[in-house]
């Protein structure tokens, strides 16, 4: 089974609370059902938020985040942080502006799918 998924941004620079949960500028993806209709009645309504639809849960390929996927695959070791995860920066270089903006809600939608997956980042050689 499937659940709709939305995209939350904020306007404000800074990010916007809502609901016990902040919203960055850059957006972050939400399944419906993490929301009650209380909420997302609030939150479509609030002016400093942009609710969008878009995306698909449980398993059912979102295009986005498999090109995000593929993408983080194909990075050296530099391109990765002291976390592991990668570098946003660098991911934006790969992708270009083929995706708009990833943001790091995205990179690590991608991640743990990685990660779930038995990837690790690639390690650094020693100089």
């Amino acid at each position: 089974m499937t659940s709709k998924m939305f995209t939350i941004a904020a306007l404000a620079a800074a990010g916007f609370w809502r609901c016990g949960k902040l919203f960055p500028k850059e957006g972050i993806t939400v399944a419906i059902d993490e929301f009650t209709q209380e909420q997302w009645d609030r939150l479509k309504a609030e002016k400093m938020l942009k609710v969008t639809e878009g995306g698909v849960a449980d398993g059912a390929p979102d295009e986005r985040i498999a090109r995000i996927t593929d993408a983080i695959g194909t990075l050296s070791a530099g391109d990765f942080q002291g976390d592991g995860k990668p570098k946003l920066d660098a991911l934006r270089t790969l992708l270009g502006e083929d995706l708009g903006k990833i943001n790091s809600a995205d990179r690590d939608a991608a991640w743990s799918d990685l990660i779930a997956n038995g990837f690790s980042a690639p390690a650094k050689s020693a100089t």
